[in-house]
């Protein structure tokens, strides 16, 4: 049973850093959802579907390790796998439920993979190497899909989707976009915490090549060609995702490493920090002659003034979910047509959306796992590398990675594991606490995993209706109707806007103008801060002659999203003529 649930973790670790060559989940979107099986272990299983594989894991865990708990493990297994799902609670209040439902599947998944690899490492240490190894080869993969579309698949996407325009098939305005970004993985996740995965797991690469290499010989040489090649590749391909903050933060960790202890002379220091100067400043040099500049870093800055004025307009229980992305609309200072969802940052996202008491929650769960590592952080040891992976992964959580790739979160939280599993402990607790806690986390994810696919699998049947992206698609929904797929979504999501949207986008195609307006309507109902669903209200009174009502309408939409230029009689008449 033991080496069952070993090799099965080995092997869900593993597949963990390969979301990043899968799609992402973007809100209210229907997902890629697959018909074989291979496909979904790739492509799917992170997202929302983690929790199953990862409460399978917990659950044999449990079952072939009866051992006493250490108590630093158990308090950092804890920490990971319940406090940010608690955490999350207050935002559901006055928010999406719909949002919260995706946090809590994401937050729960991941809280059982951390717990699970504990309850492995908890009797079997020596164990994390091995754990560690699998996901630095699923990263190596990984990598080697972002050299596969840089030269290769993109082009051939592209063609692809030249080939359905000219069938006629449309193609939404954010997948041009998508296709005309050069960053690795920019059409299929996300390239900011792809290239924190990197960073992660080049520091990761750097230690296990010193103990691999123990075993071949000549040793000395077998380490520096390992780590030759896993830096060589991971950092080719970092830069290809072509972060700023990637660049940041092991520069930031660098300095803190230089001044945290007293065994470096100063001169050495001031070196140091000359040079992270100079990297720096070399490297917004590029940014801004060859790069993509500067304007995001603004709205970064934008993302957090907005989350400063929500936090302190709501500081108990938050704006709730989806508040941040509302009220950014109205405040942005910027003409950026972007309409960020979270500021980016984690701390700042639950204070907003949930209230200052959840957001000093996750700031201790990002500093609580590297207190216990602090004192070894100097250590040839796998807790010495893991306190400078935490490091930053911490420090990109707080400017730029905001925990939406449940990957990122999992594969660093199995890493605190494994090094806090080899500290030395003097305490311990009895077995069953282990079941007390894992399994509310084991039973939370499977609930609310199954409930948001469910409901996101319908979304996607509504939405493959509404929008077919090929001939096969339009063949494959023709028995179904639209009201049918809409009242089998509402079942899961009765309360989502997007589903009456789809419904009215499905009647304006029809040319059928009341029951779209009807749709439009009852959207903005469940959800009033909608401003292209206004413009869409617009479009049906121009086109029945009604300029007053269209005035009225663009007029509200641009009271909601204030810096957009998309909301204009002018821009509306003229894509009417279109």
């Amino acid at each position: 049973m033991k080496k069952v649930t070993l090799y099965f973790a080995a092997l869900l670790f593993f597949l963990l850093p390969l979301k990043f060559g899968g799609l992402a989940v973007m809100p209210e979107s229907g997902g890629y959802y697959p018909e074989n099986l291979t496909d979904w272990l790739f492509i799917t299983m992170p997202p929302h579907s983690l929790a199953f594989s990862g409460g399978i894991l917990l659950i044999m865990a449990l079952l072939a390790y009866r051992e006493k708990v250490k108590f630093k493990l158990l308090l950092f297994a804890l920490a990971w796998s319940i406090l940010p799902a608690l955490a999350a609670i207050p935002g559901v209040v006055r928010g999406d439920w719909i949002i919260a439902l995706a946090e809590w599947s994401l937050l729960f998944g991941c809280g059982s993979v951390v717990m699970a690899a504990a309850v492995i490492l908890n009797k079997e240490p020596e164990r994390g190497t091995l754990l560690a190894g699998a996901m630095l080869f699923g990263t190596v993969f990984t990598a080697f899909l972002g050299w596969d579309q840089h030269l290769f698949s993109l082009d051939e996407m592209r063609k692809f989707v030249a080939e359905q325009e000219a069938l006629g098939i449309p193609v939404s305005e954010s997948m041009r976009l998508k296709l005309t970004d050069p960053r690795v993985f920019s059409t299929m996740a996300s390239s900011n915490a792809l290239a924190s995965l990197l960073m992660i797991m080049s520091v990761t690469g750097f230690y296990l090549s010193e103990v691999w290499s123990r075993k071949i010989s000549p040793p000395v040489t077998a380490k520096w060609i390992l780590r030759g090649f896993f830096l060589i590749l991971f950092i080719s391909v970092l830069l290809l995702t072509r972060s700023r903050s990637a660049l940041f933060c092991p520069v930031a960790a660098g300095v803190l490493a230089l001044f945290s202890t007293d065994k470096i002379k100063w001169k050495w220091r001031i070196a140091g920090l000359t040079a992270g100067v100079v990297l720096l400043i070399a490297g917004a040099v590029i940014a801004a002659a060859a790069g993509r500049g500067f304007a995001s870093m603004g709205e970064r800055a934008d993302y957090l003034r907005t989350s400063a004025v929500v936090t302190l307009r709501y500081p108990f229980i938050g704006s709730g979910w989806g508040g941040f992305f509302k009220s950014h609309m109205k405040m942005k200072f910027s003409d950026v047509q972007e309409t960020a969802r979270d500021p980016h940052n984690v701390v700042a996202k639950f204070s907003s959306q949930c209230g200052i008491p959840a957001g000093v929650i996750m700031l201790f769960v990002l500093i609580f796992p590297l207190m216990l590592l602090w004192k070894h952080r100097f250590e040839k040891s796998l807790q010495g590398a893991v306190f400078w992976c935490g490091v930053i992964f911490t420090l990109h959580s707080l400017i730029d990675c905001d925990w939406q790739v449940p990957a990122l979160i999992a594969v660093m939280g199995v890493l605190y594991a494994a090094a806090v599993a080899g500290l030395p402990e003097e305490k311990f607790c009895s077995f069953p606490l282990w079941w007390s806690a894992a399994l509310p986390v084991t039973l939370a994810g499977w609930v609310t995993s199954y409930w948001y696919i469910a409901g996101d699998m319908a979304l996607t049947r509504l939405q493959d209706k509404v929008n077919p992206s090929t001939g096969e698609m339009v063949r494959k929904y023709a028995p179904y109707s639209v009201e049918m797929l809409a009242q089998e979504a509402e079942k899961y999501r009765p309360d989502q806007a997007v589903i009456p949207i789809f419904c009215g986008d499905w009647y304006m195609k029809n040319n059928d103008f009341a029951n779209a307006r009807n749709c439009y309507r009852k959207a903005l109902g469940i959800d009033p801060f909608r401003p292209a669903v206004c413009i869409r209200l617009a479009r049906i009174a121009l086109l029945e002659n009604d300029e007053r009502e269209a005035e009225r309408l663009v007029m509200q939409a641009q009271k909601l999203f204030p810096k957009s230029n998309k909301y204009t009689m002018e821009k509306l008449r003229a894509d009417l003529k279109k």
